[in-house]
């Protein structure tokens, strides 16, 4: 199998989820009716999306006439005749449209152009493009100087990133407007989401830049020629984080970082000291997830917390992704809390693993509306592990049996019972299968594996446990838990 799955989408979706994002743009999809209907109508109504009742979104609605014999002009200026014609516009081309010369705007029209070149760039390329394209076409012909602040005004900074399409923004980006506003700062403009096309040359009037993800978004802070800094995940990271910002901007972050010590951060300390204390130190970790998440999170989870991380996959922009070895490490190395997407849960299904799942990346079918589930900031470090304590509780669960099981005990067999023995090579490959379990779960792992292959010895009349008979105690064991 050459692939066994997406874990991003093309360059046409970044494109998309950029422009839709930001208010007074009009966007044309240049493509099959299909374009618009998978972002806009079908596939992000049950995940995180694009709200269709607000966007001045139209598509040109290919078909074999335009794609074999007109091209797309004409389609184009009919989806340009039903939007308002005193606006700005922008055509997005999509992966059909590309490949037979689309994009291409009709005369008497003020449709702009965006090649997204979605076969040859993946979602976040293309997004990072996006902004820039946006401060090129709308803000002003020349960076100009650093605004200088009145006597009483707050440093203005720019928080530059969100856009529709991207794991939990809604929650880090509160966070991150919460960490900036509390140490005496002022947030200027949160580009392009919410932001107006009007404004944005405002962009240039902020001291500060904030970028929200690794994976695109730092294009468009080089070009701003202001300094800017990384969102932060975990205590150290954010800590760090307001400390520069602070100097950056002129303000004293000390007393905030105080503040934040006893309150936000403080259920921290007691989840810490909670029962599930004595699990930190071997109660691994795993993550697969982008760059942004994947980094943030094991550094907090594994230096700050110091749970040891079993592997870590970051997905990267303009990098194709080794699923396989994603797939491989979960099935030789499963950890007990898996951080990551529907693909790490699919991967976890079919090999049998029993590590607690968590989200922390699209794709999968995850909803993160609300503003309560950051994993950025200091209200992130406490959600992560009050995440992790959760997993801990979830572990124990699937480890205690119930009492209907209790119940179901085997018949006391009439003659006398012997245990039998086992060769050299089935104790040997044993221990190696049940070191590889999660600490946690390795006594009842190992009494259900034994039990199985003795049964399985002793129903086909041998007297020794081989490792044959072992391995085919495992497989059923697995094929088990997969059914």
């Amino acid at each position: 199998m050459l692939i066994l799955d997406h874990d991003r989408a093309g360059g046409y979706w970044g494109a998309v989820y950029a422009f839709t994002a930001i208010k007074g743009l009009q966007v044309i999809i240049d493509g099959p009716v299909g374009c618009e209907n998978l972002p806009v109508t079908s596939v992000l109504h049950y995940t995180d999306a694009l709200p269709p009742h607000e966007l001045p979104i139209v598509v040109t609605g290919l078909g074999e006439e335009e794609l074999g014999k007109t091209g797309t002009e004409g389609a184009m200026k009919r989806a340009w005749g039903t939007l308002d014609s005193n606006l700005p516009s922008v055509v997005v081309t999509g992966s059909i449209a590309e490949m037979i010369g689309g994009g291409v705007t009709p005369e008497g029209t003020n449709i702009a152009r965006f090649l997204p070149r979605t076969i040859d760039e993946d979602q976040w390329q293309s997004a990072n493009r996006a902004l820039t394209w946006l401060w090129t076409q709308f803000g002003p012909k020349k960076v100009p100087k650093s605004r200088v602040r009145k006597e009483g005004e707050k440093p203005l900074v720019n928080i530059v990133g969100p856009i529709y399409g991207v794991f939990n923004m809604p929650s880090d980006l509160a966070e991150i407007r919460r960490l900036v506003e509390g140490i005496g700062c002022q947030v200027n403009m949160v580009f392009p989401l919410g932001s107006h096309l009007a404004d944005v040359r405002k962009l240039a009037d902020a001291e500060v830049n904030i970028c929200m993800y690794r994976e695109f978004g730092r294009q468009l802070c080089e070009t701003l020629e202001r300094p800017y800094l990384q969102a932060p995940i975990g205590l150290d990271s954010t800590t760090k984080f307001l400390r520069k910002l602070g100097e950056l901007a002129g303000v004293d972050p000390e007393p905030f970082i105080e503040r934040e010590k006893h309150t936000t951060i403080k259920p921290l300390w007691d989840l810490w000291r909670s029962v599930t204390q004595d699990f930190f130190g071997t109660a691994s970790f795993a993550i697969v997830a982008t760059e942004t998440y994947a980094r943030g999170i094991r550094n907090f989870l594994e230096s700050d917390m110091g749970l040891p991380c079993l592997f870590a996959f970051a997905r990267s922009a303009g990098v194709k992704p080794d699923n396989a070895a994603v797939r491989d490490a979960i099935r030789k190395t499963p950890p007990l809390v898996m951080f990551g997407s529907y693909n790490e849960r699919m991967y976890m299904a079919e090999c049998g693993a029993r590590a607690i799942y968590v989200p922390a990346s699209f794709p999968g079918a995850i909803i993160r509306r609300h503003t309560g589930t950051p994993f950025m900031g200091y209200a992130g470090a406490t959600y992560l592990v009050q995440e992790v304590c959760n997993a801990l509780f979830d572990a124990l669960f699937n480890i205690i049996p119930l009492a209907s099981q209790l119940d179901q005990v085997e018949a006391t067999p009439a003659r006398f019972h012997v245990e039998l023995p086992w060769d050299a090579d089935a104790k040997s490959a044993l221990d190696a299968i049940i070191d590889a379990e999660p600490v946690l779960v390795r006594i009842s792992a190992a009494k259900r594996l034994r039990d199985a292959a003795e049964l399985a010895a002793r129903q086909a009349g041998e007297t020794l446990v081989t490792e044959a008979r072992l391995e085919s105690a495992r497989r059923s064991a697995l094929q088990g838990r997969a059914a």
